[in-house]
């Protein structure tokens, strides 16, 4: 029996990746069992355990090919503004995300939706497995909240910080996922209306919490 050869696990692991997305984004991610990963791509039982060796190994998979980008362009429009000494409106804050998600939306409509989809579930459920690389993401966007903000204190912060972004990231899935049939993304018109949406709501929130 031939060996296999590097292409072939290579092959395997997209094959896993590929169908673990699809689950975690239809059945969510703690109904779906690695068996029901390894029977959806076709594959042997011990596939999964061999390639990764557990379910959260699994997940950090699909999070980072479908959002190492994403993240890193949401990092680096964070990074610029807080280097830029910008006091940020709602609106800019609410961009540093948006825009990174819109254009993941434009250039992969299904594997956007997926990968928003599943974000989705695991920001509502405040899960850490969210954020698989550890960077200065999060404290970057707290200093530029404190900087719109100053009044307000660290809680509501936190708080109020945490709805939006899980506003924007279930309604962005929800909103292109009903799309995908007509213009297989979220339009870019009713993108800006739903950031301007979340964005009105963090204004609402936060201006009460500086009195």
């Amino acid at each position: 029996m031939p060996r296999s050869s590097p292409r072939d696990g290579a092959a395997t692991r997209r094959a896993l990746i590929d169908s673990a997305a699809k689950l975690f984004a239809a059945q969510g991610v703690e109904a779906v069992s690695i068996r029901a990963i390894n029977a959806e791509a076709g594959l042997g039982a011990a596939s999964a355990h061999y390639h990764f060796g557990s379910k959260d190994a699994i997940l950090d998979a699909v999070l980072l090919d479908s959002g190492a980008e994403v993240l890193a362009h949401i990092h680096r429009l964070a990074k610029d503004m807080v280097d830029s000494d910008t006091i940020p409106t709602a609106r800019q804050i609410v961009d540093l995300l948006a825009l990174p998600y819109r254009q993941f939306l434009d250039q992969a409509p299904d594997k956007g939706v997926r990968w928003l989809t599943i974000c989705g579930q695991l920001s509502l459920a405040n899960d850490p497995r969210l954020f698989p690389v550890k960077d200065d993401t999060a404290e970057l966007l707290r200093k530029l909240l404190e900087r719109a903000y100053p009044s307000a204190d660290e809680t509501a912060i936190e708080l109020n910080w945490s709805l939006t972004v899980n506003t924007l990231i279930v309604m962005a899935a929800r909103w292109s996922d009903a799309s995908i049939e007509g213009s297989r993304a979220l339009s870019n018109g009713r993108f800006d209306t739903l950031a301007d949406f979340v964005a009105g709501g963090l204004e609402s929130l936060m201006h009460p919490a500086q009195t």
